[in-house]
């Protein structure tokens, strides 16, 4: 994953009241010392999945044209938003799911991605987990100061911002970016059946915040995890966000749940409704065809 794609650090600044809680260089170094040599492997080998599932990085800009039938030409012109914003709340602490917002936005080559915590300090593996996917901007903001960035923001130009768990959707008037929700419900199951294994450590650190329940099987006895009973079949009222399972069950997986994960995937989240198209904009131009002259 060539850090020259995930560039997004920029001269120009951002709205007051976000420069005002900008994490600085000493902040990235303590966490990155700090967070465990292979927890930045696990960081390092979901995000590469991540860069992969996006498609690595788009061309800046796509232009096609079409000729279709009754003299129709139809012309798109596809280019990215002019920024991306990721912003979580207080409780937020997952390293997958944040990687997750922010990958397709650096894939969709949006030339300005920040991330906003609202309400609260950046845990370490969050910030070295921003560090590791190329996202320099990084910022504090009270709640106030988060609700009324709408307008700000505007000024920029186009842009998408993508709310994670624990921050409420602002009340912004038009003009304002677009926003996009990325919130999950409170547990994920996991369901080992015969023969998957899972690393645990793996799992807890990718979503510490969130209750794995644990169906059948044995499993750490501290938080997050949960023992729970019942197959797969009984899952779908469970309102789990995502289901780990093995190889041969995750085909039936997807019928409880919008994500569903094997082994070796602990560190892997992608949003089904998140993508790099998500952070670009197309344009459609449409026209009459007219043939050459004959003579």
């Amino acid at each position: 994953m060539p850090k020259e794609n995930t560039n997004t650090d920029s001269s120009r600044p951002w709205p007051e009241a976000m420069e005002r809680g900008r994490v600085g260089d000493a902040a990235f170094a303590a966490a990155y010392a700090r967070v465990a040599d292979r927890e930045r492997a696990w960081i390092k080998t979901g995000a590469a999945a991540l860069f992969a599932a996006c498609g690595g990085p788009a061309p800046r800009g796509r232009r096609q044209e079409t000729v279709c039938g009754h003299d129709l030409c139809l012309a798109w012109d596809e280019r990215p938003v002019d920024f991306a914003l990721v912003v979580c709340g207080p409780t937020f602490a997952s390293p997958a799911r944040l990687a997750g917002a922010v990958m397709p936005a650096l894939c969709a080559r949006v030339p300005e991605v920040a991330a906003v915590r609202v309400g609260g300090a950046w845990p370490k593996p969050l910030l070295t987990t921003l560090e590791l996917c190329g996202v320099e901007a990084v910022f504090r903001l009270g709640v106030r100061a988060f609700a009324g960035l709408g307008s700000a923001l505007a000024e920029r130009g186009s842009g998408v911002v993508v709310l994670l768990d624990g921050v409420a959707a602002p009340a912004w008037s038009a003009p304002a970016p677009a926003v996009v929700s990325a919130r999950t419900s409170g547990r994920l199951g996991v369901f080992p059946g015969s023969g998957a294994a899972f690393d645990w450590d793996a799992l807890a650190f990718a979503h510490p915040d969130r209750t794995i329940c644990v169906h059948d099987a044995p499993c750490p006895e501290a938080a997050p995890f949960l023992a729970a009973s019942g197959g797969l079949a009984a899952a779908a009222g469970l309102d789990y966000a995502a289901i780990f399972t093995g190889e041969d069950m995750l085909e039936a997986a997807l019928g409880v749940a919008p994500l569903a994960l094997g082994p070796g995937r602990e560190m892997f989240w992608l949003w089904p409704g998140i993508t790099p198209e998500t952070f670009r904009r197309k344009r459609l131009r449409a026209s009459v065809l007219h043939a050459p002259a004959v003579w």
